[in-house]
Order: C-alpha cells, then structure tokens, then sequence
C-alpha cells in the first residue's frame, strides 16, 4: 500500500467513527439526526488535488494553507467543501421532503 491509500483509509475511518458517534448524540433529533453524519463523512470524503499529482481530503488541504503554509491560498478547497456541504444538504432536504410526504400518504 501506498501511503495516500493509508491517509484515505484512515481519513474514511475517521469519518465513520465521528459519523457514529454524532448518531449516537443527537438520537433525539428524529430524521435531522443524520445530517450531521453525512456532512461529516461528505468532508471527510471529499478529495482535493493540491498539486499536479497528489490528492488529499479538502479539509486537510484548507488546514494546511491556511494555518501551516505560509502565501498559499485556502479559497479553492473552501470552495469544493462549500458546494458539497451544498448539495449534501439540498440532497438531505429533498430526501426527507419525499420521505415525509410519503409517510403522511400512508398514513392517511
């Protein structure tokens, strides 16, 4: 194995195990409660090419250009993880929307 297929396995794992545990926290929140899990691993997911040949997860890139490296712009991963949080939402939203209609159909 490489290591960029080790720092994706790892970055996925991650993802799942916050994914769980944000299940775990807002149990009560019906089916809000899984929104949060899908933008977690949405972000933790989404891949950025930073130079020429490399890819990373988004949010990795941004911590790096923004905080670590010096003249380095963030605006593009920011960009990317912007429209995924996006979709994921109108996704979310729409998903819900039909399955709230269809619930209220049956039961009717």
């Amino acid at each position: 194995m490489t290591g960029e297929v080790i720092a994706w396995c790892i970055a996925a794992l991650a993802g799942l195990g916050l994914a769980g545990l944000l299940c775990l926290v807002t149990r009560r929140w019906g089916r809000w409660r899984y929104l949060p899990s899908c933008l977690v691993l949405a972000l933790a997911l989404t891949p950025f090419r930073f130079d020429g040949e490399h890819e990373a997860p988004a949010f990795a890139v941004v911590i790096f250009r923004a905080l670590l490296e010096e003249g380095l712009d963030p605006g593009p991963p920011l960009l990317a993880l912007g429209a995924v949080t996006s979709a994921v939402v109108a996704v979310y939203l729409v998903a819900t929307g039909i399955l709230a209609l269809v619930g209220s159909r049956t039961r009717s």
